[in-house]
Formats: structure tokens, C-alpha cells, sequence
């Protein structure tokens, strides 16, 4: 017999509600290029399968040359076409939930003796949702490593993989993805005049004498040359906002105190929950063409379970780094969706599924059913030059 005390037999618990310690993250990247999960008309692009490509013919700078009078025209070759083939991601999940572990069940956070919840329908529901903040999380991390130039794809048994950082030398034999964004956009941003320092734009921004006024001024010269859109957009976390904030001539141009910010916005963004987003927007005085983006969030690629721990979550922009990159326009970024065959149940007729969608499939012995999601898609960039994923520490 369990040796246990009377009140642990006899008494009643009182349930006194549902608790949520981890608030539905932020999706902040996709509601920047209007690409939110689960809404599959925000795609700027359509496939049917998995496999995407377009054609690429650019402009040009070149001024037509001069003739000798009395002559005809020079011969110039002709424009090059070129093409860019991409690959969807696929994502497909699915739980199960049987019919006796939930039938007859108190709601989740209701009292013992309350109304129960027969079918188990308030249970399915947050299940549901987990499965449906998943595949947005997803998402959300797709979009941050495009902007951090690519991912990789661990093999996890089976035809199973786990997202990981970029390494394009990988040795655990993971595939690496690469986004195409040029070396010389990347770390220092080597985009300057190799006369000076190299090339290298950037500095350590931890140094409050660094010239981030003047570097920014360089990036976005470079930024018209590279395929002539202006400098706008910086993503940044607080710590590397500190830097900024501390900068010498940041202070000595803007001013001090509170005049140093033209503008500083609290995004309206909330979770689910109602928690506000605890990033804000900012314009600098001495930098009024730019705004910086202060993101701290965090998601994990790593494993099944939740936890809170620094090694557990890791920042989509991650510390000491900056992404840089000009106004959203479906020219230089987008989403493609593809589509895959679905069969939801053996009595019904299969249809082909764009995007994101999901349904359930009845099984037996014990009785239940699956919850099954899919996704396919994958965010682009027409023209990767149109990125600068920079290195702002020592």
C-alpha cells in the first residue's frame, strides 16, 4: 500500500486555472514582409509541386558608346538570361489523440467537479495550437537564417532532419542551404574601397569612438551600387542597440539624453496571450534615414522540449550582429508555396494542398485520430545583394 496521508486521499484539489510559462513567440520577421503563417494568399509566388525556379535578366549601367560619322552601328552581344532553381521546404507533422484518454474529461484550468468536457474538444484544441505555433515558429526561423545567409539539414533518422545554423563545411553530415548572399556582404562587409582598411565597412561597435554614422553612410553608397536600392532597415538586438546608443558621435550629432532618438515606437505586436513585444523601433537623430529594429527573440531547433535556458534558445539576431537590408518589395524578397497530394481519409477523394494546411485522419483499435499538418514553402531572395549580414563586436 502507498504510503500516503489522509489529506493526499481525502481532500479535493482545487484547481485554480491553466498556467502558460512560455508566451507564444513573436513572429515579428514575417509580419515585417507580410508572410504570416497559415494565411497561404500572402505567398508572392505559386508553384505546383516542390521545385521553383525564375529567370533572371538584368539591367544594365552601360552607356552606348560613339561612332565616326558616315558608319554603321557597333555590334554590341546581346543581354545574358540567366535562372535560379530553388527547392521547397516540406514539413509534415502529425499527433495522436485517443478517444478514452480524453472522453469524459474536465476542461484544462477547470475545477474538479465542473462541467466535463465529453469529447475531449477544449484538449484537442491547445493541441491544435501547439502544432499550429510549431509550424509558425518554423517560419519565423526560416526567415531569420535567410537574412543570416542559410541553414543546414541534420538527417535525424529515417527522412527525418533538425534545422541547424549555416555551415557550409559541415562535418556532422548536414546539407547545407545557401542563400547566395555574396562573402563581401557578410561579417565586415567588404563592400568599401579596397584602399581603405581592406574594403571593410564595419568596425567594432563596441568601441563607442567607432564611426557608425559614417559606416552606415558607406553601406548604403554600396547598397546603390550593388543593385541601386538605398539603405533602410537595421535588425539588431539590445545589446548591440547598447552600442549604438553609447556611440560618441551617435551622441555628439544627435545630442544627449533624450534628444539622441528622433523617434523611439513600442510595436503594438502582442502574443497570443496579450504579452507585448518587448522590442521597439528606433530613428536616431544623426541617422534619420534609418530605422533600427530591436529583436530579442528566441526559438529552439534543437530537440522536443521546451526550456528557458540560454543554451536552449538561441536569438534570432544573434549578439554583435546586424542585418542590414532596404525597404520590403517583392522585387528583391518573397514566399513561394507549393503543393503536395493529400488523402485525408480512404472514403474521400485527395486534392492537392497549397501552402500550409492540415486535417485528420480516423484510426482504429484504439479508437482516435491524427492530427496531421503540412507546409510547403520556402522564403526567397531574388537578389541575395539585397542582404548585408554583419559583424558588429571585437
Amino acid at each position: 500500500m502507498a504510503d500516503v496521508t489522509y489529506s493526499e486521499l481525502m481532500q479535493t484539489t482545487t484547481i485554480l486555472g491553466m498556467v502558460n510559462r512560455i508566451s507564444t513567440p513573436l513572429t515579428l520577421f514575417q509580419e515585417f514582409f507580410g508572410r504570416i503563417s497559415g494565411d497561404n494568399s500572402v505567398a508572392s509566388e505559386s508553384a505546383d509541386g516542390r521545385v521553383a525556379g525564375w529567370d533572371i535578366f538584368d539591367s544594365t549601367r552601360r552607356i552606348a558608346g560613339a561612332r565616326a560619322p558616315d558608319n554603321g552601328p557597333r555590334r554590341v552581344q546581346k543581354r545574358k538570361v540567366g535562372h535560379q532553381t530553388s527547392q521547397l521546404m516540406h514539413t509534415h507533422e502529425s499527433i495522436t489523440i485517443h478517444d478514452n484518454k480524453v472522453f469524459n474529461s474536465r476542461g484544462i484550468g477547470n475545477a474538479i467537479g465542473s462541467n466535463v468536457d465529453r469529447r475531449g474538444q477544449m484538449y484537442v484544441a491547445k493541441q491544435v495550437r501547439y502544432m499550429l505555433d510549431r509550424f509558425r515558429n518554423q517560419r519565423e526561423w526560416m526567415y531569420s537564417r535567410m537574412l543570416r545567409g542559410g541553414f543546414n539539414m541534420l538527417p535525424d533518422g529515417g527522412d527525418n532532419y533538425r534545422l541547424r545554423n549555416y555551415n557550409a563545411t559541415p562535418t556532422d553530415g548536414s546539407i547545407p542551404i545557401n542563400y547566395q548572399i555574396p562573402a563581401s556582404n557578410m561579417n565586415r562587409l567588404t563592400l568599401g574601397d579596397p584602399a581603405i582598411n581592406g574594403g571593410r565597412i564595419l568596425t567594432d561597435w563596441s568601441d563607442p569612438s567607432a564611426d557608425i554614422v559614417g559606416q552606415l553612410l558607406q553601406l548604403n553608397q554600396a547598397f546603390v551600387r550593388l543593385h541601386g536600392r538605398g539603405l533602410r532597415h537595421i535588425w539588431i538586438n539590445s545589446k548591440t542597440y547598447n552600442y549604438v546608443q553609447n556611440n560618441i558621435r551617435n551622441r555628439s550629432i544627435g545630442g544627449d539624453a533624450f534628444e539622441i532618438f528622433k523617434s523611439m515606437t513600442d510595436r503594438p505586436t502582442t502574443s497570443r496571450e496579450g504579452v507585448a513585444d518587448a522590442g521597439f523601433d528606433v530613428v536616431f537623430r544623426s541617422m534619420p534615414n534609418y530605422i533600427f529594429h530591436v529583436y530579442d527573440g528566441v526559438l529552439s531547433s534543437d530537440g522536443e522540449m521546451d526550456g528557458t535556458s540560454v543554451a536552449e534558445n538561441e536569438l534570432l539576431v544573434p549578439n554583435d550582429r546586424a542585418i542590414f537590408m532596404p525597404e520590403p518589395d517583392s522585387d528583391w524578397e518573397g514566399l513561394i508555396d507549393g503543393t503536395e497530394i493529400v488523402l485525408p481519409d480512404t472514403h474521400m477523394a485527395s486534392y492537392e494542398q497549397r501552402g500550409f494546411g492540415a486535417w485528420s485522419t480516423r484510426i482504429i483499435d484504439p479508437p482516435g485520430f491524427e492530427l496531421k499538418f503540412v507546409d510547403n514553402y520556402l522564403p526567397i531572395l531574388y537578389i541575395p545583394t539585397c542582404v548585408a549580414y554583419g559583424n558588429v563586436g571585437a
